[in-house]
């Protein structure tokens, strides 16, 4: 199993520079979605077809699978063909950002290619999550490509249950 780095953004202030890509990418898939409704000569009922099309071309968008645990939430999202070196796993204790980016380039020295569909893969995907989690505790591995994130829920401090207990109870 490799370990993948995972940047910690406790304070949920959201200023690792992968907040400003994922806005950016969704701009990108606001735009080609309207380019795609505009091209259909403003019609509606095709809008929610267009965004899916649009954000998979933009996004990239690998299955992906969130399950609860007694204590944590975890995220598994298959990403065949990347190494770990090529992942990188943001967490607020809201939210988990995945971006992956690998560039897989063939070359031959006796050969000339004719055609390829080889190139650079990225993926973006944002995952909100049910409860706030415990950011400076996640983790995160990938193996045999699926990409696995465990994210230990946020107990609360035993002070503010007590406090919260005390200012329900009747006086």
């Amino acid at each position: 199993m490799s370990h993948v780095q995972i940047h910690c953004d406790a304070d949920g202030e959201r200023t690792h520079p992968v907040f400003r890509e994922l806005a950016d990418r969704l701009d990108a898939v606001r735009m080609l979605a309207f380019d795609r409704f505009s091209k259909r000569g403003t019609q509606p009922g095709s809008d929610l077809d267009d965004w899916i099309a649009a954000e998979r071309e933009v996004m990239g968008w690998p299955a992906a699978e969130l399950k609860e645990h007694e204590g944590a939430y975890e995220v598994d999202v298959t990403l065949p063909g990347f190494d770990p070196k090529d992942v990188e796993v943001t967490a607020t204790p809201n939210e988990v950002v995945i971006h992956a980016t690998v560039s897989t380039e063939r070359s031959g020295k006796d050969e000339t290619v004719i055609w390829s569909e080889f190139g650079r893969n990225e993926v973006y995907r944002r995952f909100d999550l049910p409860t706030s989690v415990n950011a400076d505790q996640i983790t995160a591995s990938l193996d045999n490509g699926i990409l696995r994130v465990m994210a230990p829920k946020l107990v609360p401090s035993p002070s503010k249950q007590t406090d919260a207990t005390a200012a329900a109870s009747p006086a």
